[in-house]
């Protein structure tokens, strides 16, 4: 458990496709007092259940954890904490963080103290790196900003469950202000996929969870969740909060699942070799994850619907490969589906192309529920051919996967799908492949889905 949280706050890696860096993840995700008397002063939290015969709360757990100084313990209390919220507001708030390489001493500033850092030093180090601040009153919480300060450097709470963006970059929020939309993230290590992650979602401004309207709330599924609405990422991300709140989708709730290390294998349905290797395959085992862990856990915690008509699942490169292959596995999950740039080469580029999905979709699944956008950037020179008589067209490493993408399309309007009803397709000339070239195109991708039936769920 020592591990856990370290690689739980830094996962990501560098893969290739067709030869060149799929930068779905080539940046990694470098986000980057007095004792509780419970005898006292009771806190009953009946939204995690009233558990004072159960065993200590959350923070009282952590809190205890940090005094005792056992690193396993604060590990494992840190880790049940951040699914519930950090910082911990139970009788009082408790920050705490994991930064072993801080240049000097640790203290906590934000809008509540006039990010003046002399005014709230940490605890620590404890354990090798855990830091703490567990101040006796906070002014103004709601809306407020943090970060962490150490020697002039003012470093974004990895550990913030409620985060923002501004003009100074990310920072956390102590807690979520009601005026504007927010983004929440938590660790997860899921019993189907063995690489921590995390889970992430943007709720839109005034959300209140558990609300009637929250029930009614269309929901968007992305993966590759740690690119798709974070500046910080690489080619500046997809930006999708923006193209939200532009378009008019700002009653729409954003949640998505970071890649992590294990993503060749976890994107892909069948294993394969682009160089390096056989690999991938675990397809199911990352759905697996979204629809019995993640999914779950978010309507449980914020009351959405999450299925059906009402949600809409995105990905991009292999991100979008997995994103269709859903809509195969699971054809009742979602109502629409989009991939942009989709790598629908998987399963012929070494492989003999049975498992590709232009050839399994047929046999499979037919035509079924749910509505499919797909598009492409790249050039084509001359025309697509399947030159290894695999079943599965070709692509040049320029193409964006256009060759496979349209092959796609053609076998889908072949199964019934129309075009304008229940089928999109777009083509970008000489777009490349990465997330600025998807920023600008998705709000087709809303467009098309919203037209196909992407409805609240009541």
């Amino acid at each position: 458990m020592r591990l856990l949280l370290p690689l739980v706050f830094l996962v990501g890696c560098v893969s290739v496709v067709d030869g060149r860096p799929d930068d779905d993840d080539s940046a990694p995700d470098d986000d980057d007092a007095a004792p509780d008397d419970d005898d006292s002063a009771p806190a009953d939290d009946d939204d995690a259940g009233d558990d004072d015969d159960a065993g200590p709360s959350p923070g009282d757990a952590l809190y205890d954890a940090l005094q005792t100084g056992d690193g396993a313990a604060i590990d494992e209390a840190f880790t049940a904490a951040a699914l519930v919220g950090m910082p911990i507001h139970e009788d009082v708030f408790l920050f705490a963080t994991w930064w072993p390489d801080a240049p000097g001493a640790v203290s906590l500033v934000g809008d509540f103290n006039g990010w003046d850092p002399g005014a709230m030093p940490a605890t620590g180090p404890v354990a090798g790196g855990w830091y703490w601040v567990r101040p006796d009153e906070l002014v103004d919480p709601l809306g407020a900003r943090y970060k962490w300060f150490s020697a002039a450097v003012h470093r974004a709470p990895p550990d913030a469950t409620a985060y923002g963006f501004d003009e100074n970059g990310r920072h956390g929020w102590v807690l979520p202000p009601a005026d504007v939309a927010w983004f929440e993230q938590f660790p997860w290590v899921s019993a189907h996929l063995e690489t921590p992650r995390r889970i992430r979602a943007r709720l839109p401004a005034g959300f209140a969870s558990r609300s009637a309207a929250a029930g009614d709330a269309r929901t968007l599924l992305m993966h590759d969740g740690q690119n798709v609405a974070d500046p910080e990422a690489v080619w500046g991300g997809w930006g999708v909060d923006a193209t939200l709140d532009g378009g008019g989708y700002d009653d729409v709730v954003l949640l998505a699942v970071d890649n992590a290390a294990d993503r060749f294998d976890a994107y892909t349905h069948v294993q394969d070799d682009v160089g390096g290797g056989v690999q991938g395959g675990r397809a199911d085992d990352l759905l697996a994850l979204v629809t019995t862990e993640a999914l779950p856990f978010f309507r449980a915690r914020y009351g959405v619907a999450a299925e059906g008509a009402s949600l809409m699942v995105a990905g991009s490169s292999l991100g979008g490969l997995v994103t269709l292959y859903g809509a195969v596995a699971e054809p009742d999950l979602q109502g629409c589906v989009a991939a942009l740039s989709p790598t629908l080469g998987w399963g012929a580029f070494a492989s003999d192309g049975a498992g590709a999905l232009a050839n399994v979709w047929p046999g499979t699944v037919g035509h079924g529920d749910t509505a499919v956008y797909l598009d492409s950037g790249g050039g084509v020179n001359g025309s697509c051919f399947d030159g290894d008589g695999d079943g599965i067209v070709e692509d040049s490493d320029d193409a964006d996967n256009y060759c496979t993408t349209t092959q796609l399309r053609d076998v889908l309007a072949g199964l019934g799908y129309q075009f304008g009803v229940d089928l999109a397709h777009w083509h970008e000339p000489d777009a490349p492949h990465n997330e600025a070239a998807w920023r600008d195109r998705f709000f087709r991708a809303l467009g098309h889905c919203e037209a196909a039936g992407w409805v609240r769920a009541r």
